[in-house]
């Protein structure tokens, strides 16, 4: 009997090369700072609406630290019928031309990436190689596409086999996502590294898309907010421990945004929380007694919270809803139930000045986070922070290339230079993370030569990555 699986067309996975550590997914576009990895989100959500229909494969030429010219080789050995590739902002145009290299005759082209939810039908005119870009990566419009079922697109935006161009978005949020079981297999590689993993078996796991929450700076909300069912979520924890996974990220932008589901999904893990640990990001104002008590108990060891700012009218600028004084009674609970935490705060958003940035500065080293992440704003496409930022003149509205995680300065508030904001930042980093019973402290909750190892290894690229931060030329 012939093998079925050898007619079935052959579909590529591409995160393209890069000369730096970057992450492209979910629609973010950054350089990693401490030089972690993990595997991208769309491609894991995708592979389980396509699996049946095509032979997958993957190749991750940043993980791989694979050059242009091995990236190339590597894919003419595939031979992909198609490429569903990431592009993003932090190595634009670059991304955009080594994928058109790949074009042949009759090979289809579907992009991926932050970059393309600004006027996604701009960047078919522009590149006539890219056949569609995807803009919800939980949803089956891919496998429409391919298919010529162009009715049921919800989301995207693509070239028809007549050469028209379309552009779909009205999906509506409060959804429900049915993407199956990913085929983690193909993703799942020790080579991918996580800051707060506590073992190097680990991989992303995802049960909601987007958010709907409406902070002005953030990508989130400018999608449709969608969650998947208990079932498929639990049905797919079990096939990640049959893999052999002990350690997950999960990935949803706000966690617990559907509380009774979150709260029983969180009941049915904790039967077997032993075989996961888990760290995941969340909102201060949605955590409470209940909510971390029942995270804790299936498996969460670390919490990440958009802290954002130190000044409370900042907060309220910029649509956070919620107050200094619930971030610290956030971190304070997390505290209580040994769960560690990581503040994430944005520097040098319009309206801020030099006070309100050292307001924040104050507020990491006080409200006790294990870990802080310091970012300076970015305009990022499909943002109310960008369109404003457009039409103040204080970036171009074809400038593309960013980085989410702020090795370079693209945009300042009023009065304020580029290379005094890096300097701020510099100043902040170093003061929170050099802390003498910062350092004892951190040390202390070491449990394994695992984390020992992984720590030792991502403070070295922190460090060294805010050091060698720099500004860019307007």
């Amino acid at each position: 009997m012939k093998d079925q699986s050898a007619r079935r067309p052959r579909l590529l996975f591409l995160n393209p090369p890069a000369p730096l550590v970057v992450i492209r997914d979910y629609y973010c576009s950054k350089t990693s700072r401490s030089n972690y990895l993990f595997p991208p989100v769309d491609f894991v959500m995708q592979s389980g609406l396509l699996g049946t229909d095509y032979q997958l494969y993957f190749l991750d030429a940043v993980r791989d630290r694979l050059s242009e010219a091995a990236t190339l080789a590597r894919v003419k050995e595939i031979r992909p019928d198609v490429v569903f590739f990431l592009a993003g902002a932090v190595n634009y145009p670059g991304d955009l031309q080594f994928v058109a290299g790949l074009a042949e005759p009759g090979r289809i082209f579907i992009g991926s990436g932050d970059i393309f939810l600004s006027d996604p039908i701009s960047w078919l005119t522009r590149y006539p190689f890219l056949n569609a870009v995807a803009l919800n990566f939980t949803n089956h419009d891919v496998c429409y596409y391919l298919q010529g079922q162009y009715e049921r697109i919800r989301r995207m935006a693509y070239r028809t086999q007549a050469g028209d161009l379309v552009a779909v978005v009205d999906e509506a949020a409060n959804s429900r996502i049915n993407v199956g079981t990913p085929c983690h297999a193909l993703f799942v590689d020790p080579r991918y590294r996580f800051p707060f993993a506590k073992s190097g078996k680990f991989t992303v796991f995802l049960t909601d898309f987007g958010c709907p929450f409406h902070c002005s700076f953030c990508v989130m909300s400018s999608l449709p907010y969608g969650y998947r069912p208990n079932d498929e979520a639990l049905a797919e924890l079990h096939a990640l421990n049959r893999l052999g996974i002990k350690e997950l990220f999960w990935i949803n932008q706000t966690f617990g945004v559907k509380r009774r589901g979150t709260l029983e999904l969180l009941s049915d893990m904790a039967a077997f929380s032993s075989l996961f640990s888990w760290t995941t990001f969340c909102r201060p104002d949605l955590l409470d007694e209940q909510l971390v008590s029942s995270m804790k108990k299936a498996g969460c060891h670390t919490i990440i919270m958009g802290v954002e700012s130190g000044d409370d009218e900042i907060l309220r600028r910029y649509h956070k809803e919620y107050t200094r004084e619930q971030i610290a009674a956030a971190f304070a609970l997390c505290r209580r139930h040994r769960i560690r935490t990581v503040g994430t705060f944005i520097l040098g958003l319009p309206g801020e000045t030099r006070e309100t940035i050292k307001a924040t500065g104050r507020l990491a080293r006080e409200i006790g986070c294990d870990f802080a992440s310091f970012h300076v704003a970015v305009p990022r496409a499909a943002t109310k922070l960008r369109q404003e930022a457009v039409q103040a003149g204080k970036i171009d509205s074809e400038d593309y290339t960013m980085d989410q995680a702020g090795s370079y300065v693209v945009l300042t508030p009023d009065g304020m230079e580029q290379k005094e904001l890096l300097a701020l930042k510099k100043k902040i980093v170093l003061e929170f993370y050099l802390r003498p019973a910062y350092l004892v402290r951190q040390l202390f909750q070491v449990r394994s030569f695992y984390e020992w190892t992984n720590m030792a290894y991502q403070s070295f690229f922190l460090v060294f990555s805010t050091i060698t931060a720099r500004w860019k030329s307007r």
